[in-house]
């Protein structure tokens, strides 16, 4: 199966495609300085839930980047029920080869690291977008800790711990602004909705060609949440800032 079809059906219905909540996320735009007139930048805008908030919240325009189609209809049809379509639009393309006309004044990826292949290329990706005062919002998975069992740690290789996601921060010149850690209910609520999407597709296609496909791939996460994800693998929102070095 194509990997954004399996996205769609998996995650296509969660509001907030990743372990956080409404208000951690608004706590994130907070520490970021968003207030009205900023602009913003969401790469990997999903159902467009979280430009959503930040436009209700803090009154800022943008733009949204998202590959998958049916998510950009989801993103575009919630910023117009929101009242936003005028000030935040949706551009339905790989983020990849998006190229600001303008500087942004925040540029976030929440969950959407994937894209250029980790923290670090992402960060740098997104630091491209900014202005020289621009701040970034990026929210993704990190170990718990440095004792992650090899096992484990090898099926994710380009997780890092949250001291490593500091000293790549440091490193570009920022300095991190807020952390805002998922919790383990964070993480049940986001995982089970999950398994929930798969059942309910999974009863509703009973003669689909790759059902097989769908059940093991239900019970692969599964068995990667029970076994090890809930005690190591954690995700966080970083808010990062320009540095004073």
């Amino acid at each position: 199966m194509e990997k954004n079809e399996l996205v769609s059906i998996s995650q296509g219905a969660l509001a907030i495609m990743n372990p956080t909540s409404p208000e951690k996320v608004l706590a994130a735009g907070r520490a970021a300085g968003l207030r009205e007139r900023s602009r913003v930048v969401e790469i990997g805008c999903g159902n467009g839930t979280i430009l959503a908030l930040w436009g209700r919240e803090y009154g800022v325009s943008g733009v949204g980047i998202e590959a998958r189609e049916d998510a950009c209809r989801r993103a575009e049809e919630t910023l117009r029920a929101a009242g936003l379509g005028d000030r935040i639009g949706v551009r339905c393309m790989d983020a990849r080869e998006y190229v600001p006309d303008e500087p942004f004044d925040c540029a976030a990826s929440i969950g959407a690291s994937h894209i250029w292949g980790g923290f670090a290329a992402t960060l740098d990706a997104l630091l491209g977008m900014v202005s020289d005062e621009g701040t970034i919002v990026i929210g993704d998975r990190c170990w718990r800790s440095d004792r992650t069992p090899p096992e484990f740690a090898r099926e994710w290789p380009d997780v890092l711990t949250e001291y490593e996601i500091l000293g790549t921060v440091r490193e570009a010149g920022l300095d991190v602004a807020a952390v805002l850690r998922a919790g383990h209910d964070d993480w049940d609520r986001y995982e089970s909705g999950i398994w929930q999407a798969v059942l309910s597709w999974l009863a509703e296609n009973p003669d689909y060609p790759e059902r097989e496909f769908m059940l093991d791939y239900l019970h692969r996460i599964q068995d990667e949440y029970f076994g090890y994800g809930r005690e190591h693998m954690g995700w966080a929102i970083f808010v990062l800032v320009p540095g004073f070095w």
